[in-house]
């Protein structure tokens, strides 16, 4: 598991839905420590006596939200690391953490699989790590003008669209249609914000970076693209996933 942001029996219950359990799980991968990644991690790996993988500067700033922990593996920045059959390699990020990374992953049959959220800006060494995937998860976190005119204080609204903030949806969308490959299975879009995004201008616009912004490709993108949500599971994905519709969003089709 690569982060657990939501309480312990939250994330049991969730799982349960998807025919997991948290006893199947090898360990939990920690990529920072903002409380939304850190709350269940703890909880988890002391019930289930789970192992946790994360850095350093990491587990120091999270250690009072994490509590004691049965076995923590470091993690080095820039150093592949093995999980039973499958390789992490954890990059940097730009975000207002201790040490936070991406992740891609990849299995024993060369599947390969990328994580990039909290993000303030795209560097090269994400997009170089994020070429070449089969399954990504993208933060699509916020649409700039809702944020300007939305709710949060300036302050919030400031650090979220900073160099260490998140990603906007043109942000997101420009990135995705640069890496964007024929062996691209999958996309979900995540860590959306509830306050300044809306699912259907996500889909508009990773849809438009998956078949290109000069319309001149002949057929759209067979990619998949989902849209997570903070209420309910994400549908599994990958190889032992199912097979979706190309776009998905809530209990919605496009």
């Amino acid at each position: 598991m690569i982060d657990a942001g939501l309480s312990g029996k939250e994330i049991t219950t969730r799982m349960g839905l998807l025919g997991v359990s948290p006893s199947e799980l090898l360990g939990i991968v920690l990529t920072h420590e903002h409380s939304d990644h850190i709350r269940g991690v703890g909880p988890l790996a002391r019930r289930f006596g789970l192992p946790v993988w994360t850095n350093l500067p990491t587990l120091e700033a999270g250690k009072s939200a994490l509590g004691a922990l049965p076995h923590w593996e470091p993690v080095e920045i820039g150093v592949p690391f093995e999980i039973g059959d499958v390789w992490l390699d954890p990059f940097s990020i730009p975000h207002d953490a201790a040490d936070p990374f991406g992740l891609t992953i990849k299995s024993r049959q060369g599947y390969r699989v990328g994580l990039a959220t909290d993000m303030g800006f795209v560097t090269q060494l994400v997009r170089s790590r994020l070429m070449g995937l089969q399954g990504l998860i993208l933060e699509f976190n916020h649409d700039l003008s809702m944020l300007l005119d939305g709710p949060y204080p300036w302050p919030i609204k400031e650090r979220i669209r900073g160099k260490l903030g998140h990603l906007s949806n043109e942000d997101a969308a420009s990135l995705l249609e640069e890496i964007a490959s024929d062996d691209l299975e999958w996309v979900i879009c995540a860590h959306v914000s509830r306050e300044n995004n809306e699912q259907k201008i996500i889909v508009q616009k990773a849809q438009g970076a998956l078949n290109g912004k000069s319309g001149l490709l002949t057929r759209p993108s067979l990619a998949s693209l989902f849209v997570a949500s903070q209420t309910e599971p994400t549908p599994l994905y990958g190889p032992s996933g199912r097979n979706l519709p190309v776009v998905r969003y809530g209990e919605e089709k496009v």
